[in-house]
């Protein structure tokens, strides 16, 4: 009886640790500091162009020391803060997340839709 409830108490512990961690980047892309969008015409050109098997090609400015991204998407540049993730790298702000596998695939989701996938440096 005893080695049961010490599973079930487990299991329980892990689902609940499990949905901690879906959340943690929503509520810390949340809590983070507004980011703001540099004068990216006034920079030197640091761009990256990605064209997606799935979706429309886009930009991304790396500015130097790299403490974040900017993404445009549809004529609007968007400030992304790198966040921190187990492979690869993750940029994101309120609606937007980069996410650059370590393969070199780039997939782009809005409010947690894919939106871009399988994108490759142009």
């Amino acid at each position: 009886m005893v080695p049961r409830l010490i599973a079930v108490a487990a299991a329980a512990f892990l689902a609940a640790g499990c949905n901690e961690i879906r959340y943690q980047t929503a509520r810390l892309r949340k809590a983070a500091p507004p980011l703001e969008v540099p004068k990216l015409a006034a920079l030197p050109d640091h761009r990256v162009t990605y064209d997606c098997k799935i979706g429309e090609p886009f930009d991304v400015y790396f500015p130097p020391g790299g403490v974040g991204a900017a993404l445009t998407l549809g004529g609007e540049d968007f400030a992304l803060r790198e966040i921190e993730t187990v492979a690869g790298k993750r940029f994101a702000d309120e609606h937007f997340e980069l996410y650059m596998k370590e393969n070199g695939s780039v997939d782009l989701t809005s409010d947690e839709k894919k939106i871009r996938s399988d994108c490759r440096v142009r």
